[in-house]
């Protein structure tokens, strides 16, 4: 808004606005908290699953392990004798089961307990394969495969042979704990609604007595501020509740599954001692409890007690451990202490001792920080949406304030400061790419399950096909988003754009094999480069060139955030509705975008209509032009030195080599979508304070060539350094240096005299056609290094071509263009 003195002339003055702003800020909230519970309860629910896999995976690999004690001898599987009894014996006790098979690798059954478990051939086939082709399996980290569906939980594990191959699969089925599942759900839905309130009546009576009224309606920061703190403050309460429940159902669940295991070693050795022996007299008990403590890593030893407190046997996954001159005592069952008695019988109640299972304080610890960061996602994804509906709150509550106020002179103030208009776009270019990102964390294991339509290709390659056929589709329409934003203005490729993808979702659910699921993800694609070009047609048109940096990274900003978010919600409904069903809910969302369209840039649709119609009279390019475009020293150089290397190394990076690299070195899938959240959270927040410092800087270049010389180390440092954090620092400088040069690029561009020539927006597209031609280059070219010089080599090799690119730039293009904008 204008900083000139106003006059609200509304009248009820002293009672609406306070009570507008107010429902306003709680209806964020709601939604926010909506949010952040929705994809809470939905990370319980996967714990509950994943709690429930850990036991019958344990139980599992105990049947595993009987039989193959057999198999060491030297039998084939199939000529197993009592198999079946072994089978019977092994899950005899366990709660819940609903079915347990062994299966040769081929799928035929041999031994049967219950029912035969959904799946249970197609998950025995896929451990022969060495991976999970069914896509409602998912491989756990321990190796074995797992599928939940009809309220039952199937794990398989592989049973190995005398030759160490997969002989074949030990599959249990057993019913998902719904009473633990309803409890979870049922005590954090009380805390979320208990939070919610709590806060939301805070925030009204600050607005009613703590907030002046004029900061209201002159846009003070209080109208942004204290709707964010008291966001902050709900998500942050029920995040520790959330935090809590994950540690306490992680460490149940963990002694829960090593008192499975001890009762089974419980129950052989009361079996030898009904014969008459005595603890003292047992030999070689120590290689049981090795084998134990090697199958679950959460033990770190076993001892064998007798009744006087003496221990008589010790042993941890590395063998037996010397006994002598431990003192005599009772051992007392804790937290990380489990104490069964041995000996026992029906007519000798009294123990003859203890079994005592001490567990890793270090193993539990790492678990509990897992499932702890497993909730600091949570927030972290609900907090960086809920920021962006507050955004969108603070320009719709600035706009209706400025249509009540009048200058002194009569003049009513207009809706929108002319250096904000990236304000204008981000809500929609973060609803677009909500929708548009909600598929995306499974798109290739949907792909992987729908047959190949006849199309002869590697593996791989098809798997490849769907994502490298939109992105080609959104090169070519991103070139001609740009000549039609100069021709017709940028309200037609937007919305030419949001109906495309709209038509692109429905024919992705309606898909039957893959060459059609790639034809649609192909117009997903087109619809994708029209709207995303025109947006930042959108910004190059009406942005002042002084701030053309901040509005540009404002909107980079926006997609970041509906990315992340979306993807995020996305995988959530894909648990609970299924594959299909998410492209039709990302069709319906895109109503979401035109809505923001349609209301919030209406405005400036006529003036796009005349400025284009400026641009058009003024150049017709062609093909020659483009060319001749290309082959300047300031324009080429600025997509040779900068713009294509950038995206070779942030998608080589980012989408193709980190995930192999930390895969690699031991790191879970998990800690690899936080390393990736690392850069959507800089581009997201530190983008726009960047664009600001640039937008006061005169020359544009030392900026770009900052930013090739942060992005360029970061990837040189992983040839020096390996391992979680190393990876983590070059995201984070890769991250810095998409922030410097999303917000100097663009305004070094657009003050080209050949630019000006060309036309804007038109220019801008041919550097965005550049930017997909380095994402498509960048999986070819860093995974040429990958087999040239190894994982770290190469992606160092990748960084010295970066590096050497920023320094052409620097020595031959131009720092301060003619025409550039001081």
């Amino acid at each position: 808004m204008r900083s000139e003195p106003i006059q609200l002339v509304l009248e009820g003055l002293k009672r609406r606005p306070v009570l507008e702003v107010t429902l306003a800020c709680l209806a964020v909230l709601l939604l926010a908290q909506a949010l952040i519970g929705a994809l809470s309860l939905s990370a319980l629910n996967r714990l509950v699953v994943d709690t429930t896999a850990d036991r019958v995976e344990v139980v599992a690999r105990r049947v595993a392990g009987n039989i193959e004690n057999g198999l060491r001898l030297g039998k084939p599987l199939e000529q197993y004798f009592g198999l079946r009894d072994t089978l019977r014996d092994s899950v005899s006790g366990s709660r819940d089961l609903r079915g347990a098979a062994v299966l040769l690798a081929d799928g035929q059954t041999l031994a049967l307990q219950g029912d035969l478990p959904d799946g249970a051939i197609a998950l025995s086939r896929a451990l022969d394969a060495g991976g999970a082709r069914d896509p409602a399996a998912t491989r756990r980290a321990s190796g074995a495969l797992m599928s939940v569906g009809d309220g039952a939980v199937t794990v398989a594990v592989p049973l190995a042979g005398a030759d160490g191959k997969v002989a074949g699969a030990v599959v249990l089925s057993t019913a998902k704990d719904a009473d633990a599942s309803s409890r979870l759900i049922l005590d954090n839905l009380k805390v979320l609604l208990a939070v919610t309130l709590a806060v939301g009546l805070g925030l009204a009576a600050v607005f009613k007595y703590l907030v002046p009224l004029t900061s209201l309606a002159a846009g003070g920061r209080a109208r942004f501020v204290v709707p964010l703190l008291a966001l902050m403050l709900a998500q942050g309460v029920y995040a520790a509740y959330t935090i809590s429940t994950f540690r306490s159902g992680w460490v149940d669940v963990t002694r829960n599954n090593v008192g499975l295991l001890a009762e089974g070693l419980q129950r052989d050795l009361d079996r030898v001692l009904g014969y008459g022996l005595t603890l003292d007299r047992l030999r070689g008990v120590d290689a049981p409890f090795s084998r134990l403590a090697a199958t679950f890593p959460a033990v770190d030893q076993i001892e064998l007690v007798d009744s006087n407190g003496r221990v008589l046997a010790r042993a941890d996954a590395g063998g037996p451990l010397d006994v002598a001159g431990l003192p005599a005592a009772r051992p007392q069952a804790g937290d990380l202490t489990l104490v069964l008695p041995v000996g026992q019988s029906r007519t000798d109640p009294r123990a003859h001792g203890d079994l005592v299972l001490r567990l890793s304080g270090d193993v539990i610890a790492a678990g509990v920080r897992s499932r702890a960061l497993d909730a600091v996602t949570v927030v972290a994804v609900a907090l960086v949406a809920a920021i962006e509906m507050l955004l969108l709150l603070a320009l719709l509550m600035n706009r209706a304030f400025a249509a009540r106020a009048v200058l002194p002179d009569g003049t009513r103030v207009g809706p929108d400061d002319a250096s904000e208009v990236g304000r204008i776009a981000r809500p929609v270019m973060f609803g677009f790419l909500f929708a548009w990102a909600l598929p995306l964390g499974f798109l290739p294991l949907y792909a992987r399950s729908l047959p190949s339509g006849g199309l002869d290709l590697p593996a791989n390659l098809l798997l490849a096909l769907p994502i490298s056929v939109e992105m080609g589709c959104g090169l070519l329409t991103s070139l001609l988003a740009g000549r039609l934003t100069d021709r017709k203005g940028w309200q037609v490729p937007v919305l030419a754009g949001l109906g495309v993808s709209c038509a692109g979702m429905l024919a992705c659910a309606a898909a039957g094999n893959l060459l059609m699921f790639s034809a649609a993800r192909g117009l997903v694609g087109l619809g994708y480069g029209l709207t995303w070009m025109g947006l930042q047609g959108f910004i190059v048109t009406r942005s002042p060139a002084a701030y053309r940096g901040r509005n540009m990274t404002g909107v980079i900003a926006g997609l970041f955030a509906g990315h992340l978010s979306g993807a995020a919600v996305g995988a959530m409904l894909m648990e609970q509705v299924g594959f299909r069903a998410v492209f039709g809910v990302g069709a319906a969302m895109l109503a979401l975008p035109l809505a923001g369209v349609l209301v919030l840039m209406r405005p400036y649709m006529e003036a796009g209509r005349k400025l284009a119609g400026q641009a058009a009279a003024r150049a017709g390019a062609s093909l020659s032009d483009t060319l001749r475009l290309l082959c300047t020293r300031d324009f080429g150089l600025l997509l040779l030195g900068s713009v294509i290397p950038f995206s070779i190394a942030q998608v080589g990076l980012l989408s193709f080599a980190l995930p192999l690299y930390l895969e690699a070195e031991g790191v879970a899938a998990s800690s690899i979508g936080r390393v990736l959240m690392i850069y959507g959270l800089c581009v997201i927040y530190l983008g726009p304070l960047m664009g600001r410092v640039v937008d006061r800087s005169r020359i544009k270049k030392s900026w770009i060539v900052v930013g090739g010389v942060v992005g360029s180390l970061g990837m040189l440092g992983l040839y020096f350094n390996s391992g979680l954090l190393a990876a983590a620092a070059a995201v984070l400088l890769l991250a810095l240096a998409s922030c410097f040069a999303g917000a100097s690029q663009s305004p070094y561009m657009l003050a080209l005299p050949d630019v000006q020539r060309y036309g804007a927006a038109g220019a801008t597209s041919v550097m965005r056609a550049a930017d997909k031609l380095g994402q498509m280059a960048g999986p070819l070219v860093v995974g040429a290094m990958f087999g040239a010089a190894g994982m770290s080599a190469g992606l160092a090799a990748t960084g010295v071509i970066y590096l050497c690119a920023t320094v052409l730039f620097l020595l031959f293009a131009p720092a301060r263009p003619r025409g550039e904008a001081g």
